[in-house]
């Protein structure tokens, strides 16, 4: 199995084959800001991400919003309500046009007894979210938001920069100020403004729709200071 870097809210190209799964799943053509299941909801399927991005979720008891991770292509979602009281843990809901493969929870089941390598792929996005809740658990406990947004784009960086131009860095995949905003418990003014503040220090730039690191050195000070 194809090793993934670091720790990033952002959960995208897996390297996963979940060819078992897609064959007996049906397949869903969702639209932007579809509901894919709710918080405490029955959870009854899984799903399959082969395209776009679903974004994962919880509400507090005020109404209150806490995004959680953006999963990509190869993707999988719904485990959370799997075992335990058999409802979902999180909300689920599509942050671009998707195309999802829905199965049945007891067919994710048996296909788990018969093929090996479904069960450390569904085990290793398991352990990948619980890591990122905890990271993220001590980010919103003792970091200041610019730390924050420093460490997620060094993390992104990590999982999706390609070198250019000597020793810049680009971040291959595209994001929004709400999304990062919503991803390290902030708003989305203040992702401006420190995004802007990192441009006006020329350690970062964005080039068409993707961000560049320029100085990866200064960016990974900013992530550290208190």
């Amino acid at each position: 199995m194809q090793e993934i870097h670091a720790v990033t809210p952002w959960l995208e190209n897996l390297p996963f084959d979940w060819s078992p799964v897609i064959e007996k799943a049906t397949k869903k053509k969702m639209k932007k800001h579809k509901v894919v299941f709710d918080q405490n909801e029955q959870a009854d399927h899984l799903y399959i991400v082969t395209s776009g991005r679903v974004r994962l979720y919880l509400i507090s008891p005020n109404g209150d919003e806490k995004a959680l991770a953006i999963i990509g292509k190869n993707g999988l979602v719904g485990e959370c309500g799997f075992y335990d009281e058999g409802v979902y843990s999180t909300s689920a809901i599509t942050a671009s046009e998707a195309t999802l493969y829905q199965i049945h929870k007891e067919e994710f089941r048996n296909l788990l007894k018969q093929h090996f390598n479904l069960v450390e792929q569904a085990m290793f996005l398991s352990t990948r979210k619980y890591k990122l809740l905890c990271m993220q658990t001590l980010q919103l406990s003792y970091s200041k938001a610019m730390p924050r947004i420093c460490a997620s784009l060094i993390q992104l960086a990590l999982n999706y920069g390609t070198t250019v131009d000597q020793q810049e860095i680009q971040i291959s995949i595209t994001f929004t100020h709400q999304e990062l905003a919503n991803l390290i418990g902030t708003t989305r003014v203040t992702v401006v403004k420190t995004l802007r503040l990192l441009e006006d220090e020329n350690i970062l730039i964005k080039r068409n729709r993707f961000y560049v690191i320029k100085d990866l050195e200064k960016l990974t000070e900013l992530a550290h200071k208190e």
